[in-house]
This record gives C-alpha cells, structure tokens and sequence, in this order.
C-alpha cells in the first residue's frame, strides 16, 4: 500500500498503469490536505513533513496491508510526505521523507532536493519512489555509500557516481544517528547534515556496524574508502563474514593518500593505499572490488575540512 501527500503522486498514476499492477498495490492514498491526513492517520501530525510522519504513515498503510494480505504476496507499506516547490511563502527547505516497511525491516529515506521547478522535484521524486520500492522488494541490488558527512564534499558525490558507473545500479547515501565509538548524533545534526546533500536520498539508519547496515539492507553493495574497508576488515569477525555472503553483501573499495594525525592535525602524504594494500579475510576475497584509481581518486576528506 502506497500513501503519498501529494508528492510522487506522478509515480502513482506510472504504476498504476503498468499491466499487472493490481496483484502488486492493494490500496493507495493520496492525504493531500492537514484534515485529510489528519484523518487517514487518526490524529493531527505535529509537522506534515517530517521523518515521524513518513514513518505514522508507513505504519499505517503497512498494517492496513496485513488485513487484506495475501501469503502470495510480500506485504509492504510505502508512505511518502513531502514540501515541493510552491507558490506561497514557506519555511524550510524542499524536501521529502519516504519510509519503506516491509515484514522484515523499516528504512526511512531524507531527499532534500536543489532550487528547480515543482515539475522536476516531482519528477526526481517519483523517480527515487521507484527506485526505493524496487530494491526493498529485492528486485534490484542496492548502492550504498555509508558515511558521517560531516562535512559532505565533492569527493564523497565523485565517489557515488563512479561507484553508479561500474555497478550500473542507483546509489544513495547512508547516514546512521549511531556510532561505534562516539554519542549518538542528534536528529537535528542528522536532518543538517542530510540537507546538504541535494537530490540524492540519505538513508537515516540507527545501524553503526556493517554487519547491521548489511540485515538492514541485503542484496546492497557498499562504497567504502580505503580507511573505512581497513576498519572493517579489522574488526569484523568471523560469523560475520558468513552472514555478509548469506545476505549477498559485497564491498566496493576506493583508494585514497594514506594519512595520520599529529598533534590533531591530518599530515599529508603522497602514498596511496588500495584494495591491494588490504589483508582481505581468508575465504572472502571474493566479497570486495577495487574502484580503479584512474575512474577515482579525491585527496580530500571531512577530517581535513573541519580542521581547515
């Protein structure tokens, strides 16, 4: 089930067409004024478009499902609120949250979009909608570039693009609230950080190992640099590895100028680590690819940024 306050509507109307769509979308909605959300969610939203919104109404479409299901069919409920292009004076930027729930997991998205007209961001919406549904149901392989973002920077979009390149796959970002080693970031810093990045979806996960990025996500390969692949290999252990290749994870690998700190500071370099420099787990070599160093190479990073 599909429930959209009006933006990504046209993805609607696309599926809707297709022959066939009936045995695939049980029931869709479009709560396009506050009282008809109001209604279809049984209680006022505090904000219209905001993460807790998309996931009420994900909810609700998701277990409205469950009473007319099918054992045929995965269940899976799909809400989309979104603040497009207007004609009336408006706070905040243009943005949408999607949020897609299926039996097995829950996956909300941030798309913060660029100053173009509402005939575009619909369009571009309605594009990622599909691309969203398609690889929750498994139909398609994911493409994932996990990371802080803090800052974003030309080399982290380089590396998403290069990364759409060699797999032929849509990508999208990946931002988790949750650390390994570090507090948990707020959700305002995590909306901020999202913001900046424009027309590309940001998964916003609570999932600070691999290993739970990889059951959130299965069937999704992952763009790592080379410091981040060295982490995981590190750390990483054994009954992980197997779950990785269950899940049909896989790993694709950028190079970048090998740095260390000192004193705080990042010390330059001109040795350039990659796939090769790695001790990849015995067994599971298969399981990574090396981004060429001719299709990409950035000697930049956030660390570096922030101390600029």
């Amino acid at each position: 089930m599909l429930v959209t306050t009006g933006g990504g509507s046209g993805r609607l109307n696309a599926l809707l067409s297709r022959p066939g769509a009936s045995r695939f979308i049980a029931d869709a909605q479009i709560p396009y004024s506050p009282e008809a959300l109001e209604r279809f969610l049984g209680e006022k939203a505090e904000h219209s478009v905001s993460p807790a919104t998309a996931r009420a109404l994900t909810e609700k479409a998701f277990f409205q499902c469950l009473e007319h299901s099918d054992e045929k069919v995965p269940n899976i409920g799909i809400g989309c609120t979104a603040a497009l292009q207007t004609n009336r004076e408006r706070k905040g930027d243009d943005r949408a949250f999607i949020c897609i729930k299926t039996a097995e997991a829950e996956k909300l998205y941030a798309l913060y979009f660029s100053k173009t007209s509402r005939a575009e961001q619909e369009k571009l919406l309605s594009e990622w909608l599909l691309v969203l549904i398609v690889q929750a149901v498994g139909a398609e392989r994911g493409l994932l570039l996990p990371g802080s973002f803090n800052p974003v920077h030309q080399g982290h979009l380089n590396l998403l693009k290069v990364a759409e390149e060699i797999t032929g796959l849509r990508g999208v970002f990946e931002l988790s609230c949750a650390n390994v080693d570090k507090p948990d970031i707020p959700d305002a810093e995590i909306l901020r950080r999202a913001s900046v990045i424009r027309d590309i979806p940001v998964a916003l996960t609570h999932a600070p190992r691999f290993v739970q990025k990889a059951e959130l996500f299965p069937k999704t390969t992952f763009v790592l640099g080379y410091d981040t692949a060295e982490r995981l290999i590190a750390y990483a252990k054994l009954g992980e590895w197997e779950k990785f290749q269950t899940l049909e994870t896989s790993f694709l690998v950028a190079g970048r100028v090998f740095q260390t700190l000192e004193n705080g500071y990042a010390i330059p370099s001109s040795h350039f680590q990659c796939l090769e420099n790695l001790s990849l787990p015995a067994g599971f070599e298969s399981l990574f690819e090396a981004v060429p160093e001719e299709k990409f190479r950035e000697d930049i990073s956030s660390t570096q940024l922030r101390m600029s």
